[in-house]
């Protein structure tokens, strides 16, 4: 049910705390959906930390939510390794969802996302060499790329959080790109340099392959975001286009853009 007006829930919650139960019920959502994306929410923003604050009671008043529709969020957090819940303990966080940025390179060493503040503070994360070689590329790389040759230098990296596996990224490069298994703040340096133009991005979400799998430290067919980027340098020129796939319990990909709007209205001069 929709509540019709901020006065009619103070009123609800008035008569709940007076012991008048039934209008609280008529008010309340019934859906675990809705339950489970903002308790997913607080838990990424670090706004649900404490046991209390996951007491099923609280949780139904502050969400206006049926308990129903509570346990069943709590329950699906709990099959997505976020919280423990425990009997006569109550419930925890015991995993957290690190927020990535979406149109911008990864926030490795000192480097951090410029759109974060102080509501939205950026997050560190570390990448883990895997595998660099030169192979070849088919249509759609040579078209993305703008390349003639045929060849384009692979480079794939695991990335960390705490020691976690999160995501791995496969990036294709431009013949001559930067070598990152030197010094990583010189070849992140020189890599950034690069991309003064811009950073296109492309999010899907995909099940997970065996192989995959067995890497991040989850069931094969669990949902994983694929974050397909971009690069170009100051001309406009493209440098490297890679794929990030993203553990679906553990990450989301946030960004920012004041400058532009949320919506564009198309006025229609035929008339």
């Amino acid at each position: 049910m929709t509540v019709s007006s901020h006065d009619e829930l103070t009123e609800a919650l008035g008569r709940a705390r007076a012991g008048s139960s039934k209008r609280v019920r008529e008010l309340l959502q019934s859906s675990p959906r809705r339950a489970h994306v903002l308790l997913r929410a607080g838990i990424r923003r670090h706004l649900l930390t404490d046991r209390d604050a996951f007491a099923e009671e609280n949780l139904v008043m502050s969400l206006m939510m049926t308990r129903n529709s509570i346990r069943s969020a709590l329950q699906m957090l709990g099959s997505e390794g976020l919280i423990q819940r425990r009997q006569k303990v109550g419930t925890r966080v015991v995993a957290a969802i690190s927020e990535l940025p979406l149109l911008e390179m990864l926030p490795v060493g000192t480097w951090r996302s410029s759109t974060g503040g102080v509501d939205h503070p950026s997050l560190g994360v570390e990448l883990e060499h895997v595998e660099r070689t030169t192979v070849l590329a088919d249509g759609y790389l040579r078209a993305r790329l703008e390349l003639d040759d045929f060849r384009v230098v692979l480079q794939e990296d695991l990335v960390r959080r705490g020691g976690e596996v999160i995501g791995i990224i496969v990036g294709y490069h431009r013949p001559g790109a930067p070598d990152p298994r030197g010094d990583l703040e010189t070849q992140l340096s020189e890599l950034r340099a690069m991309s003064e133009s811009h950073i296109e991005a492309t999010v899907e979400a995909v099940n997970c392959d065996e192989r995959t799998a067995k890497v991040l430290g989850v069931e094969p067919g669990s949902a994983l975001l694929v974050r397909e980027t971009l690069v170009r340098d100051a001309t406009g020129r493209p440098r490297m286009l890679a794929y990030g796939h993203y553990r679906g319990d553990r990450v989301a990909l946030w960004a920012r853009d004041d400058s532009v709007r949320a919506m564009h209205q198309v006025v229609d001069e035929s008339h």
